[in-house]
């Protein structure tokens, strides 16, 4: 009977636990099934139909576009054969809804009227091509289809001109996209597109890749007035056929049958460098610093220059240089200690301040109220941190967290210590050198002596600083490989009519020894309140060297910023460390030569739009030529630090080409060079390229730029 009891209540004290496993393990399993739910869910919104690009290079079919593009930042190269042409292809994705791309397009077959006896080739033509996303088909998941408009061709000769409006639905359930659009101009009339991506979701990664393309091409092949090549006016059927295949997720290949009559070919590579936080993981560089932990007071047992040490090592183990340390306490007895930091490696500045906030938590001594950081870069304070001690101990016993901090401890304007108030505590004096070795690169295309004429080599930099602040640089450069040296100074076909300040500086690359590209003084400072100003002397460039000044105006709190520049510069000859007194003009076909010296002068407007990643320019002023005008600049900067912008340039220079005034424009852009690397580097690559080199709407460069250099800390 006690036997049986003691089972009963056994069971009983059983059964409750029992119910509570039961149920923990329902519980787990519905959180697994929840967590399986949300994960295909997300996959199913995160879903993208793969995007295909045309013999342009331009998201579509085969010659037809599309109202398809690719995610902002990817940048695209391309080499396409569809007879009667070659075309060499550059496409841009600047923003979702807006892809702009770049044609060299080759006649083949087809002499140049006057250069082709100089060696150019075949003749060629350059176009440029945008295109508009009014609606995307992401936009509702493909529940709607996307529509976008475009122009093709519509900057210089405009041979292939062309305008489009074109609606695009994707039939996620049956891997296929269609297309039905209108063209204008060479492109006439209806036009439509088809993609079947039968194996997409196939698990087999060599067939997923696999597409079949087919259109209804609307161009007017047969009308001279939008086919220019004499080979290319013939078109049996409207019906394009073809097969794409994309490998390791970054190469497209194409083969098609054009016109009933001839097999085009595509060629090209893709990558998003506007997102990528590199091609290489950083595995070289620190984590925030979390160890040795010392909090101690400043006194007996940490004294100053111990806990100043403390700190060195700690900036420098994390990529930064202690460059001053001070220690004050005013006369309310508040305790404040500050630090000019020069940040080497970090182009972001959240990371910058991830790295601050950790250093400063673990080393704070616990009898400072204040610590002030100022950011340095090329002995020039950019701008200030203060941490209230009150809130760095907060962050520290996770009572806030980084967000919160970073909202109480804002970017301002630098301070300066009061000498009386203050013990100088350290100070590391600039380097007095810096070597560097570079690649240097310079390219001429369309020249009448070819397409594409290059100069390759190194550069050997020393910078460094002289008396504290002033700044240095010496650049001695040689071009190791070149096939420029038979191009011309001058425009065969449109020799400028206005003095040649720009023009003829193929003469500076033709040196086949060694030169020097650059050797300039530079100080910078900081008067206080945004306000910066820079004077420079010396060789800017391999072409101009003088003096300059500039005075700029850019608080920390604001998008915008105001200078005011002048140089007065002269002409370098092209071998040694010389200037000339003259300068060349051209009247009609013949040289003549005059006395010169140059001057240039702007104020300029700028405005850093960071919801949107677009940085304005507007310069008015008087530019080499002693032509006067303004430029605007454009540029889109993205998460990666890619920048890529173009410039136009108004003035009344009056150059002319072809007959028409010029007025001068470009693209450009700049990349960060550690996307290549397993480190962070503040290291940066940049070209620019104008539609023609001319003389109007020209400048000498005069050593860094006061604005470039603030906002690249500010980001």
């Amino acid at each position: 009977m006690r036997q049986r009891s003691f089972l009963i209540l056994l069971f009983l004290w059983i059964i409750p636990f029992a119910g509570q496993a039961f149920l923990l393990d329902d519980g787990k399993s519905s959180l697994m099934k929840d967590l399986l739910i949300v994960d295909y869910w997300n996959q199913k919104l995160n879903e993208r139909y793969p995007v295909y690009f045309n013999n342009l290079l331009q998201g579509g079919y085969i010659n037809m576009p599309s109202a398809r593009m690719s995610r902002e930042g990817e940048i695209g190269l391309g080499y396409s054969e569809f007879p009667p042409y070659q075309s060499y292809n550059l496409r841009i994705q600047l923003v979702d809804f807006l892809e702009v791309s770049g044609n060299y397009r080759i006649f083949v077959g087809v002499d140049d009227p006057v250069l082709t006896q100089f060696g150019y080739g075949d003749y060629s033509d350059k176009g440029a091509n945008v295109k508009l996303s009014l609606f995307s088909p992401e936009a509702t998941h493909y529940r709607l289809p996307g529509l976008a408009v475009g122009l093709e061709d519509f900057i210089g000769t405009s041979s292939f001109k062309a305008g489009y409006i074109v609606a695009t639905q994707v039939f996620l359930d049956y891997n296929l996209e269609l297309s039905l659009g209108y063209g204008f101009n060479r492109m006439g009339g209806l036009f439509g597109g088809m993609h079947w991506v039968p194996f997409r979701t196939n698990e087999s990664k060599y067939l997923k890749g696999l597409a079949f393309v087919m259109e209804y091409d609307s161009i007017r092949y047969k009308d001279e007035r939008w086919e220019p090549h004499p080979q290319g006016r013939m078109k049996r059927t409207g019906l394009n056929i073809g097969v794409k295949y994309r490998a390791l997720d970054f190469v497209d290949l194409s083969l098609s049958y054009i016109r009933g009559d001839a097999v085009a070919f595509n060629a090209s590579i893709f990558y998003d460098f506007g997102s990528t936080k590199g091609v290489i993981p950083k595995i070289e560089d620190p984590l925030p610093y979390k160890a040795p932990v010392n909090n101690e007071e400043i006194g007996p047992l940490r004294p100053d220059d111990v806990m100043v040490q403390d700190f060195a090592y700690a900036f420098l183990n994390q990529g930064l240089a202690l460059k001053d340390a001070w220690l004050s306490r005013d006369s309310c007895c508040k305790t404040t200690l500050r630090f000019s930091v020069i940040n080497m490696i970090y182009r972001q500045e959240e990371r910058l301040r991830e790295r601050l906030d950790a250093i400063l938590a673990a080393l704070a001594p616990s009898d400072v109220d204040e610590i002030i950081v100022v950011i340095d870069a090329i002995a020039l304070p950019v701008q200030e941190y203060r941490f209230d001690m009150a809130h760095l101990r907060s962050y520290v016993n996770d009572d806030i967290g980084s967000y919160e901090l970073a909202i109480l401890t804002p970017l301002e304007e630098v301070s300066y210590p009061n000498p009386f108030e203050s013990a100088h505590l350290f100070h590391r004096a600039n380097d007095l050198y810096n070597f560097e070795l570079l690649p240097k690169t310079n390219t001429v295309f369309g020249s009448a002596g070819g397409k594409f004429k290059y100069a390759l080599g190194l550069s050997a930099n020393v910078n460094g600083f002289l008396w504290g602040d002033l700044y240095y640089t010496f650049s001695l450069g040689y071009y190791a490989i070149s096939n420029i040296k038979h191009v011309a100074d001058y425009d065969r076909l449109n020799p400028s009519q206005i003095i040649n300040v720009r023009s003829d500086i193929i003469n500076y690359f033709k040196i086949g020894q060694v030169t020097v590209d650059e050797a300039y003084l530079e100080r910078i400072w900081n008067v206080g309140k945004g306000w910066y100003t820079k004077v420079a002397l010396g060789l800017f460039e391999p072409e101009y060297g003088g003096v300059m000044t500039e005075v700029l105006y850019y608080p920390v709190t604001s998008a915008w910023a105001v200078s005011a520049e002048f140089a007065l510069v002269k002409k370098r000859q092209t071998m040694g460390l010389g200037f000339t007194n003259k300068i060349r003009r051209f009247k009609g076909l013949t040289p003549h030569f005059y006395k010169y010296t140059g001057s240039q002068y702007f104020l300029n407007l700028y405005y850093d739009w960071e919801k949107t990643g677009l940085n304005f320019k507007f310069g008015l002023g008087k530019f080499l030529a002693n032509d006067y005008g303004f430029k605007t600049e454009i540029s889109r900067y993205f998460p990666s630090g890619l920048q890529i912008g173009f410039w136009y340039t108004y003035t009344n220079g009056h150059d002319k080409i072809n007959g028409n005034i010029y007025h001068d424009k470009g693209v450009f852009f700049s990349m960060p060079l550690d996307i290549f690397y397993t480190y962070s580097s503040r290291t940066r690559w940049g070209y620019g390229m104008s539609a023609w080199l001319r003389d109007v709407g020209v400048t000498a460069a005069t050593g860094c730029q006061l604005y470039n250099l603030i906002n690249q800390q500010r980001q």
